[in-house]
């Protein structure tokens, strides 16, 4: 993978970032969670810690990791909302 397509790779996981970010933050909103212990709080967290991590990541092994905890983080929250719907 040449630098250019290491660098394209992380501008689109820094958007993937962002949106799920967006998702856990709306869903915090309407429920009114506010506690930093809460799953969803510690979700946020973890994936705000992993956004950070793309940048910093050296290695295509690294940024596919990254971009499974996004995956991971969406599956949570299609779980919970669908938990919550029912």
């Amino acid at each position: 993978m040449s630098r250019y397509e290491f660098s394209l790779r992380q501008e689109v996981l820094l958007e993937k970032g962002a949106e799920v970010l967006g998702d856990l933050f709306r869903y915090k909103r309407r429920e009114r969670i506010s506690d930093d212990t809460h799953p969803v709080s510690v979700m946020y967290s973890l994936i705000w810690t992993a956004k950070q991590d793309i940048m910093t990541a050296d290695s295509e092994a690294a940024l596919e990791q990254i971009e499974g905890q996004f995956d991971l983080a969406n599956r949570f929250l299609v779980g919970i909302e669908s938990g919550t719907n029912a």
